[in-house]
């Protein structure tokens, strides 16, 4: 297809390393802000160099799609009306569309879908940020003194129209990368490398595509906090369709085209290392001071509880309660110091590792 004839913005995103993935505790819970939300598929957190390429700016809108049905026959989306979309649609991201529709459209447009860590890298930039516009989620005057004014530019709990939403663009000036559609990747769901996470076959067989981004339905779900990440990952098999999917294309950057921007891999594999152990240094602080007082509110009740049923025959009942209470928390020391222990030996392990680098 001739390039001309669909006049789609894009954007070079230079050739250099960047922050991908979430550090996120085996176990229960996590002691990182970031990871707050984060889901073990997104571990562990590591470095990613990619070679310029371009993205476009936003999704393909249904006046975009509209050209591919026409010239290649292609199947329209089935809430088309006769094949076509309502005049005043024709800025919305395109739905209902597969990834087998939306790899059609990116050959066709002489382009392809991104790959996890190209949409992953256009949609953070290269500082690891939470959220596509940085690190707080939306503007709470009770939690934060760095609230967003733009809240209603990033929580519209239906479709929107591109480009009218300034408060979500990237660092990299990659606009919708969340809040309007799920976008397809060209990537089979996998693990990453050095992932922890048990293997299941479901993730591994090739059977389902990797989806990113995070749509308006999560707004209305009231889960947008969750999935607005930028390194939240979903999945789904490649024929699937939603009213809430779509797609955006990438292509190579040309050959000689020089890149603005170059972030050098060492100093931030370092600056990783050192976010690593820090993080977990704090999980040992902290689960060392939840096991101290898991101890101590144990001895005081099954001490209590002993007392109860020798001295107190009447108190037998909640003697033999508090008892109870009391082991459960002597468990959950034991899990507390557990977790200590691995947060110690996980922090050696970082700290002899000489690269965090991921091609």
């Amino acid at each position: 297809m001739d390039q001309e004839r669909k006049p789609t913005n894009t954007i070079l995103i230079p050739t250099g390393a960047f922050i991908m993935g979430t550090d996120i505790e085996a176990f229960y819970g996590t002691a990182l802000a970031n990871s707050e939300h984060a889901k073990l598929d997104e571990a562990p957190m590591h470095i990613r160099y990619l070679d310029a390429y371009l993205i476009e700016q936003y999704p393909v809108t249904n006046a975009e799609y509209a050209v591919f049905v026409q010239e290649t026959d292609h199947p329209s989306p089935p809430h088309w009306k006769n094949g076509k979309f309502a005049p005043e649609d024709a800025d919305l991201p395109v739905i209902h569309v597969s990834w087998y529709d939306s790899n059609a459209y990116a050959q066709w447009a002489g382009k392809r879908l991104p790959t996890e860590a190209e949409w992953e890298k256009a949609c953070r930039g290269p500082d690891g940020r939470i959220y596509p516009w940085g690190n707080i989620f939306v503007s709470d005057e009770s939690e934060s003194t760095e609230a967003l004014p733009e809240t209603s530019e990033i929580l519209t709990a239906h479709l929107t129209a591109i480009g009218v939403r300034p408060a979500i663009v990237s660092p990299y000036g990659v606009g919708e990368a969340v809040g309007n559609v799920w976008e397809w990747t060209a990537d089979w769901y996998q693990l990453y490398t050095d992932s922890k996470r048990p293997k299941n076959g479901r993730s591994l067989d090739d059977k389902h595509k990797t989806l990113r981004g995070g749509s308006w339905l999560e707004v209305r779900d009231g889960t947008a906090k969750r999935y607005f990440r930028c390194a939240n990952r979903l999945h789904a098999p490649p024929d699937y369709t939603a009213g809430n999917i779509g797609f955006r294309c990438v292509r190579d950057a040309p050959s000689g085209q020089v890149a603005s921007v170059h972030v050098p891999i060492e100093p931030l594999a370092d600056y990783v290392k050192q976010r690593k152990l820090a993080n977990l240094h704090l999980l040992q602080k902290r689960t060392e001071k939840n096991g101290l007082k898991d101890i101590l509110l144990a001895a005081f009740l099954i001490g209590g509880g002993v007392y109860s049923i020798v001295e107190k025959p009447e108190l037998v009942l909640g003697g033999v309660t508090a008892g109870i209470i009391g082991v459960g928390f002597l468990c959950s020391a034991g899990v507390n110091f557990w977790r200590r222990w691995c947060a110690v030996k996980r922090a050696k392990q970082v700290a002899s590792e000489n690269s965090l680098l991921s091609h």
